[in-house]
């Protein structure tokens, strides 16, 4: 197949997840096109966090009633921020795309913009993949992103068929990082294991990314 990997990242992370999965998907015999998106201005971390203030008092809600967190997912105001004119803004001639991001509490403002400027998704194939800090959470980490990704990607007449998600072990909020610390705690409680046991150098992580690659690539795969 000939696979188009659009990714936009802030720290680091995603890109190197994304070098990760075009090696892989390689050495399985596909032609692989990597797409940086890259933003027009990188804001500050705390400008970054202003248009998603109004939403974090529905953060109990969401997490405590099930009604309420599918309502909200289809609802709550997605910000954007502009980005750079892409390589490949038509992408009607490859076969799949695997798109690809930082969770910012829920798509990180440049994918939320590029899904809505890219044409020619119709009928394409999507595998989408993320970093975030913490473990892999179901409601907080994973229903958060990949179901309003799911959503944006149906309303372009495209599917998701699979979806990765990899810690980075990396939070850039707030003074020291002391997220970061948060999410380790969470790792322990929730899971009984390090933070790092979920990173792509992990087992783990390696395993994912194999998996990830033999849904995107299996014409049977039926969509999240």
């Amino acid at each position: 197949m000939n696979i188009l990997i659009p990714y936009y990242s802030r720290s680091g992370h995603t890109e190197r997840l994304a070098h990760v999965l075009a090696e892989e998907l390689r050495k399985r015999g596909h032609e692989i096109t990597l797409e940086k998106i890259e933003v027009e201005r990188r804001r500050n971390k705390w400008r970054l966090a202003l248009p998603l203030l109004s939403t974090l008092p529905v953060l109990p809600l969401y997490l405590w009633i099930a009604p309420f967190r599918r309502w909200w997912l289809q609802h709550y105001p997605q910000p954007e921020m502009p980005i750079k004119p892409l390589s490949h803004p038509h992408v009607a001639a490859f076969d799949a795309i695997c798109l690809g991001g930082p969770k910012w509490l829920y798509i990180a403002y440049p994918i939320a913009r590029y899904l809505r400027q890219v044409e020619g998704l119709e009928g394409k194939r999507i595998g989408a993949f993320a970093t975030f800090c913490g473990p892999p959470l179901e409601v907080f980490e994973l229903q958060m992103l990949f179901e309003p990704l799911r959503q944006r990607i149906g309303n372009r007449g495209a599917e998701l068929k699979t979806t990765l998600a990899i810690s980075s072990h990396f939070h850039e909020f707030f003074f020291r990082h002391e997220m970061e610390y948060v999410f380790r705690l969470v790792s322990r409680l929730r899971f009984g294991r390090s933070l790092r046991s979920f990173t792509l150098d992990s087992p783990w992580g390696m395993t994912e990314v194999q998996r990830f690659c033999d849904e995107l690539c299996n014409s049977s795969t039926q969509p999240l």
